[in-house]
């Protein structure tokens, strides 16, 4: 195989040519790009191709058969032999893991699903692994799985939907946990590194189409809690009355416990409670939508006619429910991969362009809402 075509020799690293030799042909090996039985090149062919001394090349050869993953044998060559994960793990001890943590609320969510596609993509193309964590919304949750990726030594840190600067201690700083690049993700108010969705323009597109066709009775669906990712959607539904001279009804503000289907039919069943319905409601989450509109159709109401309904994410099965749903587009997808490059700038060692990336979002028109009237 061409070894060369594999190795990046940085000369402005603060490794030694030999270490970061060194490290790469081990991730090679723990990578199965390098197998069992395959020939190194020669001592001097590789000085060549990298334009580096024959000592040096010698040097990292010799650490590799220290660590148990190669054999060199006079007239035969260097070979890579059966080794036990103990000596990939020995020799990693001063090397880059070529693995990143990633930490989420939860994985079955369709956002986050799409948002782990755009980092596997990026991730897959880099040769790094990734290394995924569950919270289930829970900041202590979050701190302990952070603890737990720093323990393991991964190279670099996405911590997602969670306000990195409240679970952290002030002797942290969100840019490098315990030295470890950090970017947050899908978290506006972060100090540090961070790619986000414009939230706020999310809220307000929603709001002001259900008030270009005539609606001002608009019900806001929402979490419980004043999440700081939930906050600025808030804020463009607030801002979006405002502006069109609506005034804003407590009453029609819905708070749910929880961002997915069930929480959108408890949300609806409370609405529907109310001495005056909305004739139009926009709930932060498509999975919300969706339970709200379950609701609706056993209430005997029909969607459009009697309550239009916009969601958030543009998630795929909003397509293909009856009728598909209105929604605003968050690029999930988009979110993983520019937050997975930005992550991957800062484990090289250089500083992105942009701390802060925000993302557009796009209102997608479908047959869940109509014109008042």
């Amino acid at each position: 195989m061409k070894l060369i075509k594999y190795l990046d020799i940085d000369r402005t690293n603060a490794k030694t040519l030999r270490q970061q030799i060194r490290e790469q042909i081990t991730w090679l090996i723990a990578d199965g790009v390098l197998k069992i039985g395959d020939k190194l090149p020669s001592i001097h062919d590789l000085s060549e191709q990298l334009g580096v001394n024959l000592h040096t090349i010698r040097q990292a050869y010799h650490q590799l058969e220290d660590d148990g993953l190669v054999e060199s044998r006079q007239g035969r060559g260097t070979h890579i032999i059966p080794f036990n994960l103990s000596n990939l793990i020995n020799a990693a001890g001063d090397t880059r893991s070529h693995t990143v943590g990633v930490v989420v609320p939860n994985w079955s969510n369709p956002f986050y699903h799409n948002f782990l596609q755009g980092v596997e993509s990026v991730a897959a193309a880099n040769k790094t692994m990734i290394f995924l964590c569950m919270t289930q919304d829970d900041p202590l949750t979050a701190w302990r799985e952070i603890a737990r990726l720093v323990t393991k030594g991964v190279d670099g840190l996405l911590i997602v939907s969670h306000d990195i600067d409240a679970i952290l201690d002030k002797e942290n700083d969100p840019e490098s946990i315990a030295g470890i690049p950090c970017v947050s993700v899908d978290s506006p108010d972060s100090s540090g590194y961070v790619v986000n969705i414009d939230l706020f323009s999310a809220g307000y597109q929603a709001t002001q189409h259900l008030l270009e066709l005539g609606h001002q009775r608009i019900a806001l669906m929402t979490y419980y809690k004043d999440f700081h990712n939930v906050k600025p959607i808030n804020r463009g539904y607030e801002g979006a009355l405002k502006d069109a001279g609506v005034k804003i009804d407590k009453n029609l503000i819905c708070k749910v416990p929880g961002f997915q289907f069930a929480a959108g039919k408890q949300g609806m069943r409370n609405l529907l409670k109310s001495d005056a319905l909305p004739t139009a409601i926009f709930a932060i989450t498509d999975l919300m939508a969706l339970g709200a509109m379950k609701v609706i159709k056993e209430a005997g109401l029909r969607i459009p006619d009697d309550i239009s309904i916009v969601g958030f994410n543009d998630i795929p099965m909003v397509e293909v429910v009856e009728p598909p749903l209105t929604t605003v587009f968050a690029p999930s997808e988009t979110l993983g991969r520019e937050s997975m490059k930005m992550l991957g700038q800062l484990i090289e060692g250089s500083t992105p362009s942009d701390r802060k990336i925000l993302l557009p979002t796009t209102l997608v028109l479908r047959e869940s809402t109509k014109k008042l009237g």
